[in-house]
């Protein structure tokens, strides 16, 4: 979806660090959405959404479920190892693939071009297999986009915690785990939704994973409007930009390219699998669905994934455009869409688990979005940015629900990466996923990376600060061993009184240790 991204071109002064008034710069730029001032922080009059109901977000052992679909694309290897080598905490990253390959033509694999890239590394054997789950399905039976991802869903866990929604060819910034989670506990939200258009790995990150974007003002690509794409459907336009977001803005648009939720939003709100074929549509439908099931969708105000829009590389020629957009199930996913949506004069099918939520109305929506979902026309009211959040009466049981079952035999054949044999590959194929790396730049950004992590805020302390003393407190009673890292909030490394008590106890061991050295020495005198 390049297309719809418009270039986001930093102005002014090259400066060192943020020329927001957020920051405390006199006269700094005021947050902005597509050129005109906002106010980032809602009313404390106003209703506020159902906050955190746990302190999995302060955790650093907190399971994160990476999903991506790759169609023909050896560059979900790439995916796969930027995933683990950009995280603070890789051992909590888990990751589900579609691979749509054609047997006779991609002799490679998701798995050995990831196998073979960590190697490079420096990995003697391949790491992380045991958090890899794969289905792969033969790419003449595709249909789609939203297909393909509602697959994928059948690899979400009920020990998963966390869900992120990624294509095939995507990088992320350092640390990119820890940034997710604190802009997750930003929003206050327990039904809350990071999504946006993502940027360009080719000129907005660094081969070290650092952003190089949008400096000094913290640009952000912001879906402000929607236009009638294919079929009659409602599509997401271009980005605009935002500046000087302290925190995630509430958004009324969704994308299919990057997401980022607790994963009782993809058990509540699965992909659709009977939308065949369809490319428009699939970015509003699940906003709508998602909306009205009580979720809501906010900007991120920092860019944390970037993606390879390079086309037309040797060995994309035949790729890219060869899934078909035109399979029998097409005109039953348009009447799918238009009941969804409740068009009128279009024949109505029934949705089961893949239609509205309870929590708000589609009539509720056209008034918060400007959009009306029934004509698929923007009402062009001036709402980008100046949403207010709507309130619902909560069902309780929506964080404890199970995955649907699957409605349809699943295609393709299922894998736990750790107990099969690496697939065997052409190594071109390595060098092809490589390529995306190899496009970005060996600048360092305007603003230093530590800088901007300083800049980046911190959450409100009842849903950060507290809990993180909370957690501590708890692991100070329940004994935890120094050694079980992975169990601590990452706002800190281990607590100073367990080093203190270790450096302790070591010292205590060694001159022991001494002491009895020298009594047997003077005994044997």
């Amino acid at each position: 979806r390049l297309v719809f991204i418009l270039p986001l071109l930093a102005t002014g002064a090259v400066e060192d660090h943020c020329m927001c008034e957020f920051c405390g710069v006199e006269g700094g730029r005021k947050s902005q959405v597509a050129g005109k001032v906002v106010e980032p922080y809602p009313d404390p009059n106003d209703p506020k959404p159902y906050p955190p109901k746990d302190d999995l977000h302060v955790r650093n052992d907190t399971k994160i479920h990476m999903l991506l679909s790759a169609f023909r694309d050896p560059r979900c290897g790439q995916t796969i190892a930027n995933a683990y080598l950009r995280s603070k905490y890789p051992e909590r990253i888990y990751v589900g693939i579609v691979q749509q390959n054609l047997k006779d033509k991609d002799e490679f694999d998701c798995i050995s071009v990831f196998c073979a890239l960590m190697k490079k590394q420096g990995h003697a054997a391949c790491p992380y297999l045991n958090h890899i789950e794969i289905i792969r399905t033969d790419a003449k039976e595709s249909k789609g986009p939203i297909w393909a991802r509602a697959i994928g869903a059948e690899m979400v866990r009920p020990e998963h915690q966390f869900c992120m929604q990624v294509d095939a060819h995507v990088d992320f910034m350092e640390d990119y785990d820890v940034a997710l989670m604190k802009m997750w506990a930003m929003t206050e939200n327990e039904y809350g939704v990071l999504s946006t258009y993502v940027g360009n790995i080719k000129q907005d990150l660094s081969r070290t994973g650092h952003v190089l974007i949008g400096h000094p003002y913290y640009e952000i690509p912001f879906i402000c409007k929607t236009i009638i794409g294919g079929h009659g459907v409602v599509r997401n336009s271009q980005a605009t930009g935002a500046h000087c977001l302290p925190r995630p803005l509430l958004s009324y648009a969704w994308a299919a390219g990057w997401s980022f939720a607790k994963c009782h939003f993809e058990r509540n709100v699965p992909n659709d699998p009977f939308l065949e074929g369809m490319f428009d549509g699939e970015e509003f439908s699940r906003m709508l669905r998602l909306w009205t099931h009580g979720y809501d969708v906010y900007t991120p105000h920092r860019p944390v994934v970037f993606h390879d829009y390079v086309h037309h590389r040797s060995w994309q020629e035949g790729r890219e455009s060869t899934w078909n957009g035109n399979p029998p199930g097409l005109p039953y996913a348009k009447e799918r869409y238009f009941s969804l949506v409740d068009k009128e004069g279009t024949k109505k099918v029934s949705l089961g688990v893949y239609g509205l939520g309870k929590q708000r109305t589609i009539d509720q929506f056209k008034e918060f979005s400007g959009i009306d979902p029934r004509t698929s026309k923007y009402l062009g009211l001036d709402k980008c940015g100046k949403l207010k959040y709507v309130p619902f009466e909560e069902d309780t049981e929506k964080v404890k629900v199970e995955m649907p079952p699957y409605p349809i035999t699943l295609p393709g054949k299922h894998s736990f990466a750790h107990l099969e044999e690496i697939p065997p590959m052409d190594p071109v194929y390595v060098k092809y996923a490589h390529e995306m790396i190899d496009s970005e730049k060996t600048i360092e950004p305007q603003i230093p990376h530590k800088t901007q992590v300083a800049e980046f805020g911190e959450p409100p302390n009842k849903v950060w600060g507290d809990m993180i003393t909370k957690v501590k407190a708890g692991n100070k009673k329940a004994k935890i061993k120094p050694a079980s890292k992975s169990f601590y909030p990452y706002a800190a490394e281990l607590p100073a009184y367990n080093t203190m008590e270790l450096v302790i106890f070591c010292s205590l061991i060694l001159g022991t240790v001494l002491v009895l050295r020298e009594i047997i020495k003077i005994k044997r005198e």
